[in-house]
């Protein structure tokens, strides 16, 4: 039996869903317990996780197939790639079909990606300038709970660090995307912008979501500008936007939106004053600040300084 036939029957004995010995497995493919170590570590190249005791080996986890349009045999034979020199795969009769028909359905795949890729659209005036290919790989991490390994740059101290993180939101916020992610590093949830992650890679281990974590409270506080206050805001929208704001879930859960018998919207919401006066200025004369009133002593000495430079 050579070696990517062994492989393949060590995969398809473990897929049983028992624990089995080094032993065992080789003398099911008729090979030393010492070529089972060496293919065991192998089969971990690529995507195979397996708990291992004193009774054995596991399989605990299969590689993510990317492409559902692989069987399990094409997809293990493009695998065996990463870990095997090429020729030592595609020269074994019994694989060659595979391989030729996982490549060409992989190639079609990697121009749908770029299809994929292309349709993520950022509605902002500029784009942040990063890889396409690393949004669908944050999504695929989130949706298989994978680890990440990314190495992220940060302008404050001008340098690149590799840490591994755990993602679970991909978010918009000023313009930019986020990955909202918890640190194993720092031991605490922190926001990655993405334009800054110069190097990613997804990792074997899958870590345990942390059901108390809660995206609202985060986002709530979630400084940007870390000299920013905190306030109590109330708002007056007039009828004209009145109906898009009360559309709207703020993430402070006491926000309060109260509607006028004329259309118009009094929204009433703590939260940090920088972000929150960024959005309510896009809607121009149809929002009024009543409160706080240093807030709105502040915004008409601004518009004061507007009509000045626009008077001239």
């Amino acid at each position: 039996m050579n070696k990517v036939e062994r492989l393949f029957k060590i995969i398809d004995y473990l897929s049983a869903g028992d624990f089995v010995t080094a032993e065992e497995l080789a003398i099911i493919t008729n090979t030393s317990k010492r070529n089972i170590y060496r293919d065991i570590r192998e089969l971990e190249t690529v995507g195979y996780y397996f708990h291992t005791e004193k009774k054995g080996y596991l399989l605990m986890e299969k590689p993510i197939k990317h492409n559902v349009g692989l069987t399990d045999r094409e997809w293990f034979s493009l695998l065996l790639t990463q870990a095997l020199p090429k020729q030592n795969v595609i020269s074994e009769n019994s694989m060659l079909t595979e391989y030729k028909v996982g490549r060409k359905k992989t190639s079609k795949e990697k121009g749908w990606n770029r299809v994929i890729s292309e349709r993520i659209l950022h509605h902002f005036l500029y784009r942040d300038n990063y890889d396409e290919n690393l949004v669908i790989s944050l999504v695929k991490a989130i949706e298989k709970r994978r680890s990440l390994m990314i190495a992220y740059y940060s302008p404050t101290n001008e340098v690149e660090t590799k840490r591994i993180i755990d993602p679970y939101y991909l978010i918009d916020r000023d313009d930019h995307y986020y990955i909202v992610a918890y640190c194993n590093e720092k031991k605490e949830f922190r926001n990655f912008r993405i334009d800054r992650i110069r190097s990613w890679q997804i990792e074997k281990q899958i870590y345990e979501f942390q059901e108390e974590f809660s995206i609202a409270n985060h986002l709530a506080n979630w400084k940007m500008d870390y000299t920013d206050e905190r306030n109590k805001f109330v708002v007056r929208f007039s009828n004209k936007v009145g109906k898009y704001i009360k559309e709207k879930k703020f993430y402070d859960k006491n926000a309060i939106i109260e509607e006028k018998e004329d259309g118009s919207i009094l929204l009433t919401i703590e939260t940090m004053s920088k972000l929150f006066l960024r959005w309510v200025r896009k809607y121009g004369m149809d929002a009024e600040v009543m409160e706080p009133l240093h807030i709105r002593e502040q915004l008409k000495n601004e518009y004061k300084k507007l009509l000045d430079i626009y008077g001239e």
